[in-house]
């Protein structure tokens, strides 16, 4: 096995209700972590901060920079039934949208974890 070839593939992640595990019709479709393209995003962040003199770091920066790596992360998405984002059903999957559903850190928290899961990324 040529171990350069190993790479992740996506996964899909149905978001659930918190307290009840219920499904919310939602199904998120995600690239790794240490996808190319996260990869740039990560480092977009961090040359911004690098190149900023003054390296003030907030908690909201420091927030901010989260949901736009976990943003990168998510590469589609699918509604279902009666699950909508902010009373759109059909919500497109671009950058403001997923800033949007991210913005519920019950939402972000399940796609952080799932994220967590390196070996689902190379399951056959």
């Amino acid at each position: 096995m040529d171990i350069l070839a190993l790479t992740p593939s996506t996964i899909t992640v149905d978001l659930k209700h918190p307290g009840t595990g219920e499904l919310l019709g939602v199904s998120v479709e995600l690239q790794s972590i240490e996808s190319d393209e996260v990869k740039a995003v990560e480092r977009s962040l961090k040359n911004k901060a690098l190149s900023s003199g003054r390296n003030r770091v907030t908690a909201e920066k420091i927030d901010d920079n989260t949901i736009a790596i976990l943003s990168a992360t998510i590469v589609n998405w699918t509604f279902t039934g009666e699950a909508n984002l902010a009373g759109d059903k059909k919500p497109a999957c671009n950058s403001a949208n997923k800033r949007k559903l991210l913005s519920n850190p019950v939402i972000a928290k399940q796609i952080d974890l799932a994220l967590g899961d390196e070996a689902a990324f190379f399951a056959s």
